[in-house]
Order: structure tokens, then sequence, then C-alpha cells
């Protein structure tokens, strides 16, 4: 009987190295290759091959990211799983595959509050944009439901307001490795407790890239914090000028008080000297430093950027 763990994200490596580092194991992974990561559209896709070597697991690769056909079960089932656990996997698990495991199916979601509240899409992105100042992780049996399972257990832990998606995921790894280590002995010894989800229940909607679009007329605390929800590995947010699309990946409060009266939202009020070409944009309220960026253009002064 083994633990197998399904997984393709950096999150699962991230997560891996932090369960091991605390003594923990498992007995197989499975993930996708880059070019169905790559068809399927998935970010932040890793490849666990020197993971793999380096602690001498077995590395299977399923056929299909949904899993649902007749190889991917076998692959499986070949593995006899006592427990599986799903870190950084975009698909729902088909329930065959969820039956197959006899202590359970582990899964994990947070959100700023309780399941089942927050249930869904993007749920870190989400909480970013939002201005929420903690996540709860929880740790569930997976059932063929969006996010509904059992809960084992859970972990709550900050959002400051320096943390970007890819920060909090770190926090994430680092609390999903804490959940394995404490409460997977539990579960293969048939002593561990599980709840159910009780209270509201919200789902967060689908985020697509065209969302990561920036409104100038909304002020620079929702501007940043929607930088830095989308920041790499995502999409990112972008701007427009004429027809050109601006990538920002960092940006920071720029204040109010040096604003001319008659500057519009959208307008660069400041152009840096110096290699980075840092830009200020006057939004509603204030102004928003762009400190990292992609474009070919050489904004100026007085430009008007339409968002």
């Amino acid at each position: 009987m083994s633990v197998v763990v399904i997984g393709c994200l950096e999150e699962t490596l991230d997560t891996l190295n932090c369960l091991y580092a605390k003594g923990g194991k498992v007995d197989a992974l499975i993930t996708i290759s880059e070019d169905t990561a790559k068809a399927a559209g998935t970010t932040n896709w890793v490849c666990l091959e020197a993971f793999s070597k380096m602690h001498d697991i077995p590395l299977l690769y399923a056929e299909q990211y949904s899993m649902k056909n007749e190889r991917d079960y076998a692959l499986v089932e070949g593995l006899k799983p006592e427990a599986i656990i799903v870190l950084g996997w975009q698909r729902l698990i088909p329930e065959n595959i969820i039956q197959l495991s006899t202590c359970g199916c582990i899964g994990f979601h947070g959100s700023a509050n309780f399941l089942p509240w927050g249930r869904g899409r993007s749920p870190i992105n989400w909480s970013i944009i939002e201005g929420r100042n903690r996540f709860i992780l929880h740790m569930f049996l997976i059932t063929p439901g969006i996010d509904d399972g059992d809960i084992v257990g859970f972990e709550i832990y900050d959002i400051t307001p320096h943390d970007t998606c890819r920060s909090v995921y770190y926090k994430t790894a680092m609390a999903q490795a804490n959940l394995i280590a404490q409460f997977l002995p539990q579960l293969r010894a048939g002593t561990c407790p599980v709840y159910p989800q009780v209270g509201e229940e919200y789902h967060y909607p689908k985020r697509t890239p065209e969302d990561g679009k920036i409104d100038w007329n909304q002020p620079a605390e929702d501007i940043c914090r929607l930088v830095r929800a989308v920041t790499e590995p995502y999409p990112g947010a972008y701007t427009l000028f004429g027809e050109s699309k601006i990538m920002i990946w960092e940006a920071q409060d720029f204040g109010d008080n040096l604003m001319s009266a008659k500057a519009k939202p959208g307008e660069v009020i400041f152009v840096s000297s110096n290699m980075q070409k840092e830009v200020a944009v006057k939004c509603r309220g204030g102004a928003v430093l762009l400190t990292k960026y992609d474009t070919d253009l050489d904004l100026k002064i007085g430009d008007i950027i339409n968002g």
C-alpha cells in the first residue's frame, strides 16, 4: 500500500521539499508532461524528475490532465494507493480514481474564511484583491464535488500588505507540508476525526487574463492589490497605450500630495531617468509607481494610458 502524490505545479515541488525536510516521505508521484501542461493552458508547471531521482521515488506521467481514461485509471490502480494526496492539480479528480484510495483522497483548499465560504477558483488571487489579511488552508477529503469534502484540519496564516500571489503560495506549501505531517499518520491508522463543512456557501468565480486590466479610476490601493494578486507566475496586470499592451508586474502606492490638480486618471506624471524607467501614473485620489513592467514604448510625462 502506498502514498501517492498527484501534482504538476511549483506548489507541488515546494510542498514536497518542505515535507521531506520534516522527515516525511511518499511512495510515488504522478504528474503530466510539459507538453500536456501547455496544451491545457497550465501556468506554473514544474518538472519533478530531479526530485524523484534524488529521493528514489517512481515518477509516472498521466496521459490526460483530466485523468478520465482507462490508462490513467490503471496507472493509479497499479500503485495500490492507501492515500492519494493532490498537490497543485488544476482539474477535478475522477470519482473512480478517488475510490481507489483506501484511507482517503486528500486535497487542499483555502480562502479568507472557513469552508464552505470561498470554494471555487483562484482563492489566493481573490483574497489579495479583496484586501484580506489572512488565509485559511483546509486539508479535506476529496469527493466528486467541488471543494465540498469533510475537513481533516486547517492552518491559518497572514497575508501581509507586501505579499504577492507567489509569496502566499510559498506559505501555502509550508502549511500543506505541516498538515500532511500532522494528519496523514492518523488517516492511515484510521484514528483521524473529520467534520463536515457548515455555514454559508460561496464560490469564487473563474478569473481570466482579461481580468488583469487596470482601471485608473480606481484608488492606488486597489490597483496595487490587483498587481500583486496576478503577478508572476500568472499572466499579470496590464494597461493599454493606444493599441499597445503594457504588462505590469510590480507597483506601489505613490501618494497624492504632489499631484497636479489638472492631472487625469491614467496620465503619466513622472518618468525616472535611470535604467529601470520607473513610471508614476495618476489614478483616483493619488498615483501608482510602476516599478517593474514590460513595454517597448518610450513613455513620457503627459502621456495618457487609457487602461
